[in-house]
């Protein structure tokens, strides 16, 4: 026996010892050509462009002969196996990885025969005289390829040996069909002999059996290997979510899969649920990576779909994988029209999918954004155990924004309580957050604009002080609120206009008790995991969990930017609905459209507000036709969204009578607009005008607020108005252009104005 030459380091090493065994058969074949009378030998030396009467006899009296080896070929045979066997016992005696000939055998099933045809195909890739030999061996030198008849008679060794070889070459489901690209003669071409057809290696095979590296293109570019953990300490931490559904999909991946079918497991949740995790970690139970593919990706035409399906597969054998369907949903889509309006096919792609992962053996994932309904074919064997992820609660969410930011965040509880019952998010949308607020932060306190290092001392005073004004720089917290509205996607802005809360609770000029009342409306929003959650009230409210209010009082008391300062306070989005978008003719379309912005704002616990509401929601109708009747539907319908929304609703209303007592006994907060008194009025005269405003002499607050009965809405019109007829005369702004703002916002709201009202600044007047 041969002393062994070490462990195979390089693929192509053993390749090259295996190929030296496949010489022999070629020597043989060789031979067998040869075989002719000596003194006919010169005559034919280019065989394959013409033939002999030699040539003739032989084909037509010679009978088949079986594979025969000489004694020295078997005791070079003897040599070469004892090698490679030695040398193959210790690569797996020192725990390297087997070469990836033999992993490509034990992977795809391969006997000897499909062994030898792997051979074969793979030696023009070691060398080119491999190439020459096949030619030559083929008779025929204008063949770039290996043809069947020379694998039957190169790697068969008798009768029985050609005819399973010729089917393992020739059958779709065959081992080697996902190997070898076996090119037989065309239908439409009777005449060509089957085994004229031509084999050759896939160029992925090439690579692996070489030990190139290899990336996929086109549809299959951004595949992702979720790769085993080598160190458990290195593994990002698992949220503390699904627990026991994570501990049944490991159990089932260990010993639920049968060798003989294949099991999938669809699990169908929203992006960031868990979904990759909780099949990663199931596969890493089972010891072996998971590769993953988003459909999205996918081709639309089913050709070339079905090819990338083959191709995905084939990596996952190649990598001892799990393949999983990313987005699975998305083959769901409805039958197409044509421009005459005719229907086209459907979407018959999820249906193949499934055929062909029918014919996987093992494990597999289906990942869903929704609920998707699987038609399995007839005959398939394939087991689906379907699994749902929902949006984690308030608690877990709490949890994952104290878990992740640990460490490198500061996130009080209350902080973290605060953004749980904010945003609707799953727990890899809370860790896409908390990375994009690290880089973020990072770069917010190593650099103060000039490239100098920041003093964390200052950085935090600075934060401290941009807590309370919009302009400054912002905490922690508040900068995890801005990059969560940053990352969100949503579609309000379709059917509402976002406003930007630039006001303060000083800058409110409200009786103490309407003050109160908001401030008590933002506490309900801020405490409501304590109250519903940790308190119990969640199981006594089946419905109204929501927290609702009615802004009532006559234009520009202060309703809008009540919804600013409220807005404010709890660091959330605000969007005035625009119901012309919103209310429809069409029966159901209503609905629709509310529901689509109530869905739309829970992904970022938006504050919605409906100005003039009294237009949509006013006193029920008497019934007195079909329209009527579902008029009254919308309101309810809105009133049930309402209440079922975690988030604040702001229903504003210049005229309280015209709301029906129904809808008001099921609002928690009402609160009263009065009109202001003279006290107040001077509040928001003195309230309205800038710091750096340029003003000449003295202005008469006093009177201004004594003499005007106006809100704050039309004082801040004279002071807007006033300021600009300054500008155009080239002068601060005093009292004289004040009256003349008074009196422009009297004539337009159709109000008389006597001039006996001005008093002292009668002369003003310009009529």
């Amino acid at each position: 026996m041969t002393d062994s030459l070490g462990p195979y380091a390089d693929p192509l090493e053993h390749l090259t010892d295996e190929l030296r065994r496949w010489e022999i058969r070629l020597e043989m074949e060789a031979l067998r050509m040869n075989a002719a009378p000596p003194a006919e030998l010169p005559l034919n030396e280019l065989p394959g462009l013409f033939l002999t009467a030699s040539d003739i006899r032989s084909l037509a009296d010679e009978p088949e002969e079986e594979g025969v080896y000489a004694c020295d070929q078997e005791e070079r045979l003897k040599e070469l196996d004892a090698r490679l066997a030695a040398r193959l016992a210790e690569t797996a005696g020192q725990g390297l990885a087997q070469p990836p000939l033999i992993r490509l055998r034990d992977a795809f099933g391969l006997g000897e025969l499909g062994f030898r045809c792997l051979l074969a195909t793979a030696a023009p890739h070691v060398s080119r005289r491999y190439d020459k030999l096949y030619r030559y061996l083929q008779e025929d030198y204008s063949s770039p390829f290996l043809s069947i008849d020379l694998l039957l008679r190169t790697c068969a060794d008798d009768a029985s040996e050609r005819r399973r070889l010729l089917a393992l070459l020739t059958e779709p489901s065959s081992p080697l069909a996902e190997l070898l690209v076996a090119k037989t003669p065309s239908e439409d071409d009777p005449a060509s002999s089957l085994l004229a057809g031509e084999v050759r290696l896939r160029k992925r095979i090439v690579h692996e059996l070489l030990g190139l590296d290899w990336a996929e293109r086109g549809a299959l570019a951004r595949i992702r290997l979720h790769r085993i953990s080598s160190n458990a300490e290195e593994r990002p931490a698992a949220p503390l979510l699904n627990g026991e559904l994570r501990s049944r999909v490991i159990e089932f991946a260990k010993r639920g899969t049968s060798p003989a079918a294949a099991s999938a497991i669809m699990v169908h949740g929203p992006p960031g649920s868990g979904k990759t995790f909780l099949a990663g970690q199931a596969c890493e139970a089972i010891g072996k990576p998971l590769l993953e593919w988003d459909l999205r990706d996918a081709p639309a035409e089913e050709g070339p779909f079905l090819e990338a399906v083959d191709r995905l597969l084939l990596e996952a054998k190649l990598r001892a994988a799990v393949p999983a369907f990313d987005r699975i949903n998305v083959l769901e889509r409805p039958a197409s029209e044509g421009s005459s309006g005719d229907r086209r096919s459907e979407d018959r792609r999820l249906e193949r999918l499934l055929e062909r992962l029918d014919a996987w053996r093992g494990l597999l994932f289906l990942f869903a954004e929704e609920e998707t309904k699987v038609k399995l074919p007839p005959s398939s064997s394939m087991v689906v155990v379907p699994l749902a992820l929902d949006m984690p609660d308030i608690g877990e969410r709490r949890r994952l924004w104290a878990d992740m930011a640990e460490g490198t965040l500061r996130l009080p509880p209350e902080d973290a309580e605060a953004l749980a019952g904010r945003f609707l998010l799953t727990p890899g949308q809370i860790e896409a957050v908390i990375e994009e607020m690290r880089k973020t932060a990072d770069w917010r306190r190593t650099a103060d604009g000039t490239g100098q290092t920041v003093d964390p001392g200052q950085a935090d005073k600075r934060d401290q002080a941009g807590a309370s004004h919009p302009g400054g720089a912002a905490s922690e917290p508040q900068l995890l609120y801005q990059t969560a509205y940053r990352l969100i996607q949503h579609r309000l802005r379709e059917k509402a206009t976002k406003l930007e809360p630039k006001f303060g609770w000083d800058d409110l000029v409200l009786p103490p008790d309407t003050v109160q009342l908001l401030r008590r409306a933002c506490d309900r929003v801020h405490y409501r995991h304590t109250v519903l959650h940790e308190w119990g009230f969640e199981s006594k409210l089946p419905y109204g969990k929501g927290t609702s209010m009615l802004f009532t009082g006559p234009p520009g008391t202060g309703k809008t930017m009540s919804a600013m300062v409220m807005a404010r306070e709890m660091n959330a989005e605000l969007y005035r609905v625009d119901l012309s978008r919103v209310v429809s003719k069409y029966v159901g379309e209503t609905e629709k459209n509310l529901s689509e912005i109530f869905d739309q704002a829970r992904l970022s616990g938006a504050i919605l507000f409906f100005d003039e509401a009294d237009a949509l929601f006013g006193k029920r109708s008497e019934v007195k036709d079909a329209h009527d009747k579902y008029a009254n539907m919308e309101t309810s319908y809105l009133l049930q969204k309402m209440e079922e929304y975690d988030g604040l609703t702001i229903l504003a209303s210049n005229f309280s009578q015209n709301l029906d007592d129904a809808f008001t006994r099921r609002i928690p907060f009402i609160v009263k607009y009065p009109f202001p008194d003279a006290v107040q009025r001077e509040q928001l005269w003195r309230s309205v005008f800038p710091k750096k405003l340029p003003v000449q002499g003295d202005i008469d607050f006093p009177f201004l607020a004594q003499a005007f009965e106006l809100s704050g809405g039309p004082i801040k019109n004279v002071v807007v108005t006033a300021a600009f007829l300054a500008a155009s005369e080239g002068v601060p702004v005093s009292m004289k252009q004040i009256i003349e703002g008074v009196v422009q916002e009297y004539k337009k709201t159709g109000k008389v104005l006597l001039r006996d009202r001005l008093g002292a600044y009668a002369n003003y007047w310009k009529g």
